[in-house]
Order: C-alpha cells, then structure tokens, then sequence
C-alpha cells in the first residue's frame, strides 16, 4: 500500500512533468551533475510534498475505495461463471435475475461513485450477492445428495435388511446386521433433518432475494446513511453462517 502511494506521488503529473524537465535540461546541459543532483532534490521535495498533502491523500484512499469495489464485482461476476453449471435449474434462474440486478446496481454506481454513502451501500450489495451464490452452490448441491432418489434408496435397503434379519440364524450375523440397520437408520434421520435444514435456508434465500432486490431502491434515494444498514450486515453474517454449515455437511456427508 505505502509502495503504491509513493509510486502515485511519484507519478502525479506535476511532479512527472518536473522530473521530465529535469531531465530534458539535464541533456541539454550534457549532463551536468550539480544541475542533476539540485533537480532530482528538488523533485524529491515535491514528492515528499504530495504524500503529506491531504488533498492527494483523500484522493488516494478514495481511488483504492473505487478499485476494491470494482475489484469486488469482478470477483463476484468470476464466482458466478465458476458455479453456474453446479445450480439446480430453478437456482440457475434465480441466480441469473440477481446477477442482471447486481450489474444494473453498477451501472448506476458509475455515475455516482463519489457519494460515501453510496459506496457502502454497493460494498453491501456485493457481499450480499456473494454470499447469495456461495449459498445458492452449496443449497444446491446438499439438495442433489439428499434428493428423494437417495432417500428411498437407503429406505429400501432398511427394509431388506429388516426381512433379511428374520430369515438369519447365526447369532453373529444377527448383530451385525442388526449394527447395520440401526446405522442406516441414524443416517435416515439425519438425512431428514438436513432436508428440514435445507427447507429453511431456502427461505433465507427468497429473504436475501428481496433484500438484494431492495438495493436499487436504497441507491438511488439514499443521501445519507440507511437505519437498515446493520440489519443488511446481519443477513450477510446469516448467508455466510449457514453457508458455512451446508459447506461442512457436504464435506463430512456419508456416501450411501
């Protein structure tokens, strides 16, 4: 950071346009090293100059502002390629419409991107739809593994092994099969709890939704800062916990 804004400084037009001008002097003088040496001290002063102005500071943090926020949609625009094809249908579509809302909060971004308060609201806005995808990718994942394919299946396999344990007659046999059921049973239940879990982040998806729907609105009448800025970083905090939760499950699922 400090090595990009002495590079800035060392660039801002006057001071290039003085270093030039040192220079040029400095080969029409043959390259005469006092002139040298008293011409680069005094682009150095400048320099030196620039970086405690206040002016060039604020500019610098508000261009770094600017190149994050833009970096940040780049990001989210690489995130939405990269997981597209891994969503459901009916997620694809859902994902797509928020997309097209994200790039018009853009849009109109561009031409407002001086405003503060406009600023935290986009940085808002692109948290919210990264998370909405990060979430939406692991919803729909978590969704395919416990389709109702995959639960029948293991209900079938329940109860053959329940009509098997009748026709057994070893002890040992008995038990471990009986060790067997009782495992896929504790899998049957846990599978249906998952599937419950996945019905209420469905619903945080449809809430986060409205929310990112309800930014264009917040942008373009927004001169000072929203009441609802905190509730909108506590939505961002859920996404990213329950995220976090379907992540793990899907890492420590059980292969039926």
């Amino acid at each position: 950071m400090k090595l990009k804004m002495l590079l800035k400084a060392a660039f801002r037009t006057g001071n290039f346009a003085l270093l030039a001008g040192v220079f040029v002097v400095s080969v029409l003088t043959s390259f005469f090293v006092p002139f040298m040496l008293v011409g680069f001290a005094g682009y150095l002063y400048f320099v030196m100059q620039t970086l405690r102005s206040e002016k060039f500071i604020s500019e610098f943090n508000q261009a770094e502002k600017l190149d994050g926020l833009q970096k940040m949609s780049w990001e989210c625009n690489d995130l939405y390629r990269e997981l597209y094809r891994k969503f459901d249908k009916n997620m694809k579509i859902k994902a797509a419409a928020i997309m097209k809302q994200k790039n018009e909060l853009m849009e109109y971004f561009d031409k407002y991107c001086d405003n503060p308060v406009k600023q935290t609201i986009i940085e808002q806005a692109l948290k919210l739809v990264t998370a909405y995808l990060q979430l939406v990718h692991n919803y729909s994942v978590r969704s395919r593994e416990l389709s109702s394919a995959s639960l029948n299946e293991l209900a079938g396999r329940i109860n053959y092994n329940n009509r098997k344990l009748g026709s057994l007659k070893s002890y040992d046999a008995v038990i471990q099969l009986t060790k067997t059921i009782e495992m896929d049973e504790k899998l049957m239940q846990r599978m249906k709890e998952e599937k419950e879990e996945l019905e209420r982040v469905n619903v945080r998806l449809d809430y986060i939704e409205s929310t990112i729907g309800g930014f264009k609105h917040r942008i373009i009448s927004a001169d000072s800062m929203d009441p609802a800025s905190e509730e909108i970083e506590d939505v961002i905090n859920e996404a990213t916990a329950l995220d976090n939760v379907l992540n793990e499950r899907s890492k420590n699922r059980m292969k039926l």
